[in-house]
């Protein structure tokens, strides 16, 4: 049977069957020309226009299915590699932090090791302390890389002004800030790539506002007093920074919020030196908390304090303290060392100690200029620490010795560590912490410590 006769007898009969499966396969492989024969386009072949080619059908679904799937191939890879950089650099800025950390810590032990081996806030200056910590010190707004030229011996300046140096000189120093003058040991050191700032200060060169009270001699049953002489010193820090900020100042609303402050500390009793609670609790919108009376814990207490808002607390809180305590006798040291403090606190000091009942004997131009005298007097010309000296024309109308903490004294002393470590992508890891240090130089006790 020829191909022609074959073709023609099943264009007769087509059964159901052979649509689909083997049978279809084996028609399509019946009806294939044969390569051997004549050829299918001269023999009058022609494919059947109403069915239609399902191998064609077939290869472009497999092409949109692989099109999608590399799309989606590409998305996993992108957000692997995306996870893969964001994991890298935290993996990378916490080392970097863990770091930082390491250099503020060896900052902190550096200090422990200078207070334990020496007395660098000595009253002697240079005579007590001649080892090679000396020249670490730095006088905030003083000194030879303050930009501020100091007043030297007033035989070698001409056009002398009231602080020994020229008039313009003393324009200078007379618009100094309250925060200047104050003395810290100061290091930088590179530690590898990266910087250690450390700085150690004096905590007795801040008010101590424990100070404000002092125990009775039944403190159980009489609570505790109210320390007067200091009261004045502590009320014209606030006034000064008050007005630096350019707040108006009422005597009567500060006098008041200095006794708010007392009444906090007083313990409460009734039957004290102090009378009674003027609040046994506080409101603060819907937060109502009880009055605390007992000594403060930390400077942020004062911000439980009603009246004294955000922007007074750092106004102030840079001058006071609260740690220093008499470990015998539970009183707070409120003596200050003076060789150490800033402007703001000498003249709080030297305007307190001029109160005459609740009147000062001394005005604020007076007592600012005796506080810038103080501080110029204990920076030498080479910008060199030294003891200060209280103005002789104010002598005897102030008592600021009442007020002076003899640093030299065998006694416990109180330190502020501030521990700064630099990363070079500018990482800051700030250690700040306060230390009692006994007078034998090996017992340090941290009362104090904030990392960050």
């Amino acid at each position: 049977m020829t191909y022609k006769n074959f073709r023609s007898r099943l264009r007769g009969v087509r059964p159901k069957f052979m649509g689909s499966g083997l049978f279809a396969e084996v028609r399509a492989a019946m009806i294939r020309p044969d390569p051997s024969g004549p050829d299918p386009a001269n023999s009058g072949f022609r494919p059947d226009p109403m069915r239609p080619d399902r191998g064609r059908g077939r290869q472009g679904a497999a092409l949109v299915i692989v099109l999608l799937m590399l799309a989606l191939l590409a998305g996993v890879v992108a957000d692997f590699l995306y996870s893969v950089r964001i994991n890298t650099y935290l993996a990378g800025n916490q080392a970097e932090q863990a770091r930082a950390k390491a250099v503020a810590e060896a900052g902190v032990a550096a200090s422990e090791g200078i207070l334990r081996h020496s007395r660098p806030f000595g009253r002697g200056g240079q005579s007590v302390f001649q080892n090679e910590y000396y020249n670490l010190f730095r006088c905030k707004c003083l000194g030879p890389d303050s930009g501020l030229q100091l007043p030297g011996p007033a035989e070698e300046k001409q056009n002398s002004g009231r602080l020994g140096g020229s008039r313009e000189e003393d324009e200078q120093v007379l618009n100094m800030s309250s925060d200047c003058g104050e003395w810290s040991l100061t290091i930088d050191y590179p530690m590898g790539d990266d910087m250690l700032h450390l700085q150690v200060f004096d905590e007795q060169a801040r008010i101590n506002l424990n100070g404000l009270v002092k125990k009775t001699i039944n403190p159980e049953e009489q609570g505790m007093a109210l320390n007067e002489a200091f009261k004045p010193a502590v009320m014209e820090l606030f006034a000064l920074r008050l007005r630096e900020m350019g707040a108006q100042v009422d005597q009567r609303e500060l006098t008041g919020l200095i006794d708010l402050m007392v009444d906090w500390e007083d313990f409460g009793q009734s039957g004290g030196n102090i009378d009674s609670d003027l609040n046994e609790s506080y409101e603060d919108g819907d937060l109502i908390y009880a009055n605390k009376n007992g000594l403060m814990d930390t400077v942020s207490e004062l911000k439980m304090i009603p009246g004294i808002s955000d922007d007074i607390y750092y106004a102030v809180k840079d001058f006071f303290t609260v740690y220093p305590v008499a470990p015998e006798t539970g009183n707070p040291v409120w003596k200050v060392n003076t060789d150490m403090a800033s402007v703001g606190v000498l003249y709080a000091l030297i305007r307190g100690s001029s109160y005459q009942g609740d009147v000062p004997a001394a005005t604020e131009e007076e007592c600012m200029l005796a506080a810038q005298q103080m501080v110029t007097s204990g920076v030498d010309e080479n910008g060199f620490r030294k003891a200060r000296e209280i103005p002789a024309e104010l002598r005897g109308r102030i008592n600021v010795t009442n007020f002076a903490l003899n640093s030299d004294m065998a006694q416990i002393r109180w330190y502020r560590i501030v521990s700064t470590a630099i990363t070079p992508s500018g990482v800051n890891y700030i250690i700040e912490a306060v230390v009692a240090v006994k007078p034998d130089g090996q017992t340090i006790n941290y009362v104090y410590w904030r990392e960050g």
